[in-house]
């Protein structure tokens, strides 16, 4: 195993990787600013590479991949684009097609956590969409072989869809054809969460058992060795095309074609050799692989069989054949866990025992899909008998996810990792790989689990104060030294549901599996949606809620929102306190007072809203909801009161109401004397926040001013008496 450092061609694509992923670091390609023609219909011209059919706005639609793409606008300048069509006209694939849409840019990522649509498509080659695109005029010539697979996969998937339930069917089209656009969403969720999504990717399994198998039936048919390898490899990359070509079905194709022409040009095959020409081959298309989850859980998984199983398999404590079952899922699980936590932010303990269960039946499945679509081309009904052994495994499946994910330790959010815990992780795999020969089992595993505890060790101390780019409207966590994780406000008049896509994967980016009080400071809806929406899927994302504060305001303030989050909080099991004038709730060094509102106040619901005075050490900051007027002046005299020495100064002030024109006025400021001030709103809003009129008493104030529209998610730390301003864009 050791041998592994003579190999000349795995050290030169290191050294490639290696390269690649600093210059990046250092040079980040820069993504395309097509702001300016979001939402302006467009014309351009483009090659048919893909096609499919998906599920928008609850109806199914045709959409096109175009790639070499031109436009007719000298300033549009874009190779890639994903049109989601307004008939049902399909084009034949590689031919070329002009169309006419609206053009729309991919949302990047504003807030820790939250996925990054626009890298993510830039990653394929993808820069925009059209909706309601429309075809205007197609080139007679098109690539045959391409469109008769497209037909076939149709046709397979039509087979499927007879053969299987529609729950299974999307699982077997996704397993066999690598079909995932109609995958069923709540299947999906519970492989992804029990760590076992990867069965539904076309990967190694499916090209062995599906390559080999026809390479042998060649075989037996008397083929010449060298027409059975030719026509094994061509076999395979038009399954791997007719499929999708996804990473992991690339890498497959391209080391199957390695393996089994090894034997024809004399040559031992080398898995580690062949993986490393497959990644560089994809990486010299394409840089930007190396952030795509795909490349790295595929590539990942490979490296761990081929290098680090050996030294696991020399260490194993007993050596009984359950450990060396074992030892290859727990392989594959160390080397791929930084992988899993960068892009999931959690790690499902359990997935070691399910996958020693489901890698086993997965080639049953396919085996049985095989199977079943052959019988039914002949006979339907055949081919739904056939198709019984896939179903009852898959609901076997279904069965041991959803039982796992009720035992204790399911869910583990550990956070996404920092850069130099990724590399401290990687430089002590190393030292293990190859430096471990002459240690004890007791070294090696004592290293193994430093590994894995660099990973999830998290360093945070004092105070932090992020306010979370929910576009129009508020959400602000507050962390503090001891542990305590707090949220005020989360919701959104201008993002869909904010809990889902923008607040929860921040708190588990963070680390955070509970929050120990979640403040709502009125009832309107840009404050509390996406609370509604974490309080409602509880016990499904992992996030617990401790208790769920409100404002103790006269029963004809309430309004029916608010008794339905009582309701809805008391239904969760969640404990539900009120909150005024003179709370206090404390924590550590963290002191939280409550300002506004008088108890049992009956007001509109703004001027209802709770505020919120920290104090931390030396540190303070001020958080006011949508205060306005007599309310604001409100607070300002009791700010007045505390003075000490006549300084009133807040080191931090979260402006009111979005950055209205008619709150945080000159008198309040005055008082107040904020160093910095952070304004949560929506880009391009229909309200015009935040207001020339605040900016220019902001200004005057000397306040520096820090908004979500320009920096995304704005995060100040408070550490041994240091104050530090991050944004999450351009940060």
């Amino acid at each position: 195993m050791r041998g592994t450092m003579r190999r000349p061609v795995c050290l030169i694509g290191l050294a490639f990787v290696v390269i690649i992923r600093f210059y990046l670091y250092l040079f980040p390609l820069p993504e395309p600013d097509l702001e300016w023609a979001d939402r302006k219909r467009v014309t351009l011209t483009g090659q048919v590479e893909k096609k499919e059919y998906r599920i928008s706005n609850q109806k199914e639609v045709l959409v096109i991949y175009l790639k070499n793409v031109q436009t007719y606008h000298p300033q549009l300048q874009i190779s890639g684009v994903i049109c989601y069509m307004d008939t049902k006209e399909e084009p034949c694939m590689g031919s070329y097609v002009k169309v006419q849409g609206k053009l729309r840019t991919f949302a990047q990522a504003t807030n820790p956590g939250e996925f990054d649509a626009g890298r993510y498509y830039q990653i394929l080659g993808l820069q925009a969409r059209l909706q309601n695109a429309v075809i205007c005029s197609e080139t007679p010539y098109y690539d045959k072989l391409r469109e008769g697979l497209y037909k076939i996969r149709c046709y397979f998937s039509v087979l499927i869809d007879a053969c299987y339930t529609e729950k299974d069917a999307s699982v077997m089209k996704a397993v066999l054809l690598g079909e995932k656009s109609s995958l069923d969403e709540e299947v999906k969720m519970l492989y992804q969460l029990n760590g076992v999504i990867h069965i539904l990717s076309i990967s190694g399994l499916h090209i062995s058992i599906i390559g080999m198998g026809f390479y042998k039936i060649l075989h037996r048919c008397r083929c010449p060795m060298a027409p059975a390898v030719f026509g094994s490899i061509a076999f395979m990359y038009c399954y791997g095309v007719m499929t999708g070509m996804s990473i992991s079905a690339l890498r497959a194709v391209m080391m199957f074609a390695f393996h089994i022409a090894a034997g024809l040009f004399g040559r031992t095959y080398d898995m580690l050799t062949a993986m490393t020409v497959s990644a560089v081959t994809v990486l010299l298309q394409q840089p930007l692989y190396l952030y795509h989850s795909g490349f790295l859980f595929s590539f990942g998984a490979v490296l761990a069989i081929g290098l680090f199983l050996p030294v696991l398999s020399e260490n194993l404590l007993r050596e009984t054949k359950y450990e060396k079952v074992m030892a290859a899922s727990l392989s594959v699980s160390f080397i791929t866990l930084p992988v899993y936590l960068c892009f999931y932010y959690e790690y499902p303990l359990y997935s070691l025992l399910l996958n020693l269960l489901i890698i086993p039946g997965t080639s049953v499945i396919v085996y049985d899909g095989l199977c079943a679509l052959t019988m039914a081309s002949c006979c339907l009904p055949l081919g739904k008998y056939a198709g019984l052994p896939a179903h009852f495994l898959l609901s076997a499946y279904e069965i041991c996810c959803a039982l796992t994910l009720k035992l204790p330790g399911s869910r583990n959010i550990l956070g996404k990792p920092e850069d130099w815990q990724i590399i401290l992780f990687a430089a002590v795999a190393v030292i293990v790989v190859f430096a471990s020969e002459k240690w004890t089992k007791l070294q090696f595993w004592l290293c193994i689990l430093f590994a894995v505890m660099s990973l999830t060790l998290h360093t945070g101390n004092g105070l932090q104060i992020t306010v979370i780019d929910v576009g129009q409207g508020d959400g602000i966590y507050i962390a503090d030294e001891k542990g305590g994780h707090y949220l005020i406000d989360g919701g959104s008049s201008s993002k869909s549901d904010v809990g889902t896509y923008q607040i929860l994967p921040f708190l588990k980016a963070e680390g955070v599996d509970s929050l120990d009080a979640v403040f709502i400071t009125h009832m309107d809806s840009d404050h509390y949606n996406g609370i509604a929406s974490l309080i409602e899927q509880m016990n499904q994302n992992g996030v617990m809620i401790k208790c769920l504060i409100l404002p103790d305001i006269g029963e004809g303030s309430k309004g029916d929102k608010y008794r339905e989050f009582v309701e809805l909080a008391g239904d969760q099991g969640i404990a539900v306190q009120y909150i005024h004038k003179g709370d206090v709730l404390r924590h550590g060094k963290l002191k939280l007072t409550c300002l506004h509102p008088e108890q049992g106040t009956e007001q509109e619901t703004n001027a209802a809203s709770v505020v919120l005075y920290l104090e931390y050490e030396a540190f303070t900051a001020l958080f006011t909801g949508d205060l306005e007027g007599s309310g604001e002046e409100s607070v300002r005299r009791q700010l007045e009161h505390r003075a000490v020495s006549g300084n009133t100064q807040i080191t931090l002030l979260k402006a009111a109401h979005h950055g209205s024109g008619n709150s945080t006025g000159e008198a309040f400021l005055k008082t107040v004397m904020p160093e910095i001030v952070l304004i949560s709103a929506g880009k391009d809003n229909r309200y015009g926040h935040p207001h020339e009129d605040l900016l220019q008493r902001l200004s005057q104030a000397g306040c520096r001013v820090y908004m979500t529209t320009e920096g995304g998610a704005l995060t100040v730390t408070y550490r041994n008496g240091r104050v530090r301003m991050e944004t999450f864009v351009g940060d």
